[in-house]
């Protein structure tokens, strides 16, 4: 009955986390014009066309010919006359939509791995036009909001869940969001990570406790950790990469040479592993032999001395980090400066009392990952930029980024023996942080669609219009924000006990006490149950 009861609590709590993230993308996605997020016409296209067959089609020069309906066909003409052009209104965008029979096009990333635009395209096998477009979007916040839902009721298992939660929220940023309510497989990337990162350090500090921890799929923690591990082997050609360094860095964080062995025996690990080797192995090859990293060339650069290149790609830091928080339209809407001096807040004050109660080892650990996030983006740029310039975009980063303010948040969380001042406080003001951050982010974006930016909400007359107004859009994710917060900060941990991740004062509590260690034992028990 116990374990019936827990579980009916793990469903409603996903269902919850669930619906909040789907409203998330959805706004995002109803306040978007069709085709205005960055790519979204080639990704569009490509998902029209893996969903028909056309995976391997003719690739030259980075650009695949398919065939497809004609409608997108037409897509990359959709957003010419606004895109780069902050200040140009989307309502001049010719009408999508109302053509009959297929067309030849082409798309920049046909070369792509397949899974996730097959998956998008199926909207296009019951609708078509602009009903398709939204369908596709619809299809992605589903995805993204699982994921995130999952991540949820990760962060709901540890002992201060309010904690977890406020890294959860600094980690899904509006940029995420504004990518979920778009068809690009981008988003999905970046919430399977979040969901990696969340799971796996939860479960690899719950085996540290307990090495004796069942390890079955009726472990939700571990069932979370082995899907987004599948999800990151198919999902973007760079989704490998991440998927190594995330597992690196949790087990550099939380791990030990039990647990590893432990989960390697495992039956779960054991019966999911041949999928996962065909899943990575497959994704590696096609982008080994499809040549799926290569981008389209740009001459600029070519001739420029590697000393001139190095401090050129630094440069573009700055503007990547920004990018990971919010860069809307074309990327060239960046978000207001005080918005990201905001998130930043939020970021600086959860870290400070994380770093307080960190250990060394993960001090270092966090060092490595935010240098990580600062180089490889400046080291794979130095490699190619002879080639394809100086490209890489914030969001590219964000799968290896969230893990910043996630295992921040976590730590605070799980650190049962270090409890600093503050607490309640840093939750309070990332409560804050997320509800401000996501709100001005969405204003942002829909003035800039709606009138440019140069004009203003309510005041200019409007170039564009959503499917719902504007009023609407705005007050129904500041309601969910609100929603959210209310919700993270009345989150109680699970109702059984939960033991320290550092259970190092026990043998001194026996001593001082004259009960053996071995009094704690409900507590460690406690981790072998449902209620994770």
């Amino acid at each position: 009955m116990a374990f019936s009861l827990q579980k009916s609590t793990d469903l409603r709590r996903w269902l919850i986390a669930f619906v909040l993230f789907s409203a998330f993308g959805g706004i995002w996605g109803l306040s978007s014009p069709l085709f205005n997020v960055p790519d979204e016409p080639e990704h569009a296209v490509y998902a029209a066309a893996a969903v028909r067959g056309q995976v391997w089609a003719t690739t030259e020069g980075g650009r695949t010919t398919v065939t497809v309906p004609a409608d997108f066909a037409a897509a990359s003409g959709i957003p010419t006359c606004f895109e780069f052009q902050p200040h140009v209104p989307a309502g001049c965008a010719p009408q999508f939509g109302g053509r009959s029979g297929d067309a030849e096009a082409t798309t920049t990333v046909g070369h792509y791995p397949p899974a996730y635009y097959a998956y998008a395209g199926l909207a296009t096998l019951v609708a078509d036009g602009k009903t398709a477009v939204y369908l596709m979007r619809a299809l992605t916040v589903v995805l993204v909001a699982g994921l995130l839902a999952s991540a949820a009721c990760s962060a709901l298992a540890t002992q201060r869940p309010p904690l977890a939660l406020a890294g959860l929220g600094l980690a899904t940023t509006p940029m995420l969001f504004f990518f979920a309510g778009s068809v690009n497989p981008q988003a999905p990337e970046i919430a399977a990570a979040i969901s990696l990162w969340c799971a796996g350090l939860v479960l690899l500090t719950r085996l540290r406790v307990d090495p004796d921890l069942p390890l079955t799929w009726r472990n939700p923690l571990l069932r979370r950790c082995l899907m987004a591990v599948l999800l990151l082997t198919v999902t973007r050609p760079l989704s490998l990469l991440w998927l190594t360094l995330i597992v690196v860095a949790l087990l550099a964080l939380s791990g030990t040479s039990k647990s590893l062995v432990r989960l390697m025996r495992t039956g779960a690990v054991i019966g999911i592993a041949p999928l996962v080797f065909v899943t990575a192995g497959s994704t590696l090859a096609w982008v080994v032999f499809r040549d799926s990293l290569t981008l389209l060339p740009v001459q600029q650069w070519a001739e420029t001395p590697f000393r001139e290149a190095v401090p050129t790609a630094l440069s573009t830091i700055d503007a990547q980090l920004v990018q990971m928080v919010g860069t809307f339209g074309w990327l060239d809407t960046p978000l207001r400066g005080w918005v990201v001096d905001v998130f930043l807040i939020g970021l600086v004050g959860v870290g400070t009392l994380s770093l307080a109660v960190a250990r060394r080892r993960e001090m270092i650990v966090l060092g490595l990952i935010a240098a990580a996030v600062l180089l490889i983006p400046t080291v794979l740029q130095l490699m190619t930029y002879r080639e394809s310039g100086f490209t890489w975009q914030g969001r590219y980063t964000l799968p290896l980024a969230v893990g910043v303010p996630l295992v921040l948040g976590l730590l605070l969380a799980t650190h049962e023996d270090r409890r600093p001042a503050g607490l309640q406080g840093v939750v309070r003001v990332s409560g804050i942080v997320f509800v401000v951050v996501q709100v001005a982010a969405l204003l942002w974006a829909l003035n800039r669609n709606v009138n440019g930016i140069s004009g203003f909400l309510g005041v200019t007359p409007a170039g564009w219009a959503p499917p719902l107004p504007v009023g609407v859009l705005a007050v129904a994710l500041a309601s969910t924000a609100v929603a959210a917060v209310i919700l993270a900060l009345r989150a109680q941990p699970p109702v059984v006990a939960v033991a320290p991740i550092h259970p190092a004062s026990a043998p001194v509590e026996a001593a001082a006490t004259g009960r053996p260690a071995s009094s704690d034992r409900g507590s460690v028990d406690a981790l072998r149950g449902p209620a994770t």
